[in-house]
């Protein structure tokens, strides 16, 4: 049984131009964060923006859709029995169905599966020309172009395959739920809350509470339980049942069933949201010109393509490791197999002229920084298209943790993020802007009158008196997450090499929660990767 605290995904979160409009949408958790301050300080109330998605296929419900497995390496690091690439990319392949093999080069062939349940294509066209504009420039400071990202190699900018099928959006709702094998098996309890997990007193758990239309009932198991709230979800749930740090439930006033580092080490791509002002390029210029995208919506509606159909710029997903970015030549070289471990990872997003201000509300939503940004930018947006870069800093060292706020299993947990709590991530971040100055210094972005925004923010000297500390000060403001959190009920500290939770029988985990490290990528990729292997666990335990 399938015990899902969201409902059915709404017709807007099967659109793949729709995905920024659902962050902070009832299809959202909505947590919040508590404040560090030393991170995301243009934020409202200095919270960051931690979205999670409340539906039937969670977070693939309302994410960016990019498929980007991460590096080999990121495995194989872990150093843990079973869960190396070697261990793990049968499980990829098993539920990759990229219908798109026969655009990429035969290199790729041996890396790849056309036949599985998840259904992988390149979006639409966007008509939007900067599109291939990104492209250009970030080939004229020697990034090569990579076809396949998850290939041979991961260096590079591509057109990257996504969650999209015949142009709606593939979550795992619609890829495995959909399934008439499922539906056959599976009884799904939707807008059912998952308040513990019933151990009793040998340790044993037997069952999950739950509410369900303001009703409170325990559902008990036949064989085990497994848990796959997430990253912030399955620590609470855990927590609540008395599954975690012994000091913290004693201060709740739980009793203590396993004493494990639940909550801890959690791990998050973040990244600080830089604005790019340009020529509008003749796309919209008025809510005359938005209002001539209605044969757009038509053209979706009759046939599911057309640029609603794709993800704007988001596609063009660039990685490099900075270490092998020359600043001073300002070019690539990746000269060394170090360059193949891939530091920063950019993805970028287009506003409109006078997008901003037309739809003000849904844009504030959607990117949660407060009111003094929030007008800087509707002003730049006036007279110009933006775009919206986010080089995200793959490897961080920054540590955050989750906590209970209250025993009433109903509230959010505490997050505690601590995004930039360790000062190599604000270099970081500075080395990422200083590239992405030089990508503004390209003959293409200039012909375009391509420039950053410099926002006027409180506490940040002025640029002009000090580059470096104006972005070190303005990486600590404009903090975004990546949405992309793992490690609070990791493998080897709370589970074992088959998700058992230590110390509670019957009881696993398979979640984004339980890696150790965090990926050079895209989490989705990963996450159903877990859960196909944990088929094989339970399966080979019940035919051994």
């Amino acid at each position: 049984m399938l015990i899902e605290a969201g409902g059915d995904p709404s017709f807007l979160s099967t659109i793949p131009m729709a995905s920024l409009g659902l962050l902070g949408s009832s299809l959202d958790w909505q947590y919040k964060t508590i404040p560090n301050n030393i991170s995301c300080l243009s934020s409202i109330g200095e919270q960051c923006r931690f979205s999670r998605g409340k539906s039937l296929g969670g977070t693939t419900a309302i994410n960016h859709m990019l498929y980007i497995r991460g590096n080999r390496y990121d495995y194989d690091r872990m150093n843990i029995s079973g869960w190396t690439w070697k261990d793990l990319e049968p499980y990829f392949l098993r539920y990759e169905g990229l219908q798109i093999l026969d655009q990429y080069p035969a290199s790729s062939r041996k890396y790849h599966n056309s036949n599985g349940t998840m259904k992988l294509e390149y979006f639409d066209d966007p008509r939007n020309p900067w599109h291939t504009r990104t492209v250009e420039g970030l080939k004229q400071l020697n990034i090569p172009f990579n076809k396949d990202l998850n290939g041979e190699y991961q260096i590079g900018v591509t057109k990257v395959a996504g969650y999209v099928y015949k142009g709606e959006r593939m979550s795992t709702a619609r890829g495995y739920l959909a399934r008439n094998d499922v539906k056959k098996n599976l009884k799904v309890a939707k807008n059912a809350f998952c308040t513990e997990v019933v151990i009793d007193d040998d340790n044993i758990a037997r069952g999950v509470t739950v509410v369900q239309n303001l009703q409170k009932v325990t559902i008990y198991a036949r064989i085990e339980i497994v848990l796959s709230a997430g990253t912030i979800g399955t620590p609470q749930i855990l927590m609540q049942s008395g599954v975690g740090p012994a000091d913290h439930l004693q201060e709740m006033g739980i009793s203590v069933r396993s004493n494990l580092p639940v909550g801890n080490d959690m791990s998050d791509h973040h990244l600080p949201v830089v604005i790019v002002k340009v020529d509008h390029g003749g796309l919209v210029d008025s809510l005359v010109g938005l209002t001539s995208k209605a044969p757009q919506v038509l053209q979706y509606l009759a046939s599911r393509s057309g640029p609603l159909a794709s993800n704007s710029l988001q596609d063009i997903v660039t990685l490099i490791n900075t270490n092998c970015y020359d600043f001073d030549l300002r070019q690539y070289s990746g000269n060394s197999s170090l360059c193949e471990l891939a530091d920063m990872q950019i993805i970028q997003s287009y506003i409109d002229k006078g997008l901003v201000a037309l739809a003000k509300p849904l844009v504030k939503q959607a990117i949660g920084f407060n009111d003094q940004v929030l007008d800087q930018i509707e002003k730049a947006n006036e007279n110009h298209g933006l775009i919206i870069f986010s080089p995200m800093v793959l490897q961080p060292y920054s540590r955050g943790t989750v906590r209970l706020a209250s025993i009433d299993p109903l509230q959010p947990p505490a997050i505690f993020a601590n995004y930039l709590g360790d000062e190599r991530d604000v270099e970081q971040m500075v080395k990422s802007i200083t590239f992405l100055e030089h990508l503004m210094k390209t003959q293409i972005f200039k012909k375009h009158k391509a420039s950053i925004l410099h926002l006027n923010l409180p506490g940040c000297p002025a640029y002009k008196c000090g580059r470096v500390e104006y972005w070190r000060c303005y990486a600590r403001h404009m903090t975004y997450s990546g949405y992309h959190a793992v490690g609070t009920c990791a493998l080897t500290r709370v589970v074992d090499e088959q998700l058992r939770v230590y110390g509670v029988k019957n009881l696993r985990v398979a979640d984004l929660s339980v890696l150790k490290n965090i990926i050079r990528g895209n989490t989705a990729s990963v996450s159903i990767a877990i859960g196909e292997r944990i088929v094989d666990f339970l399966t080979e335990e019940d035919n051994p």
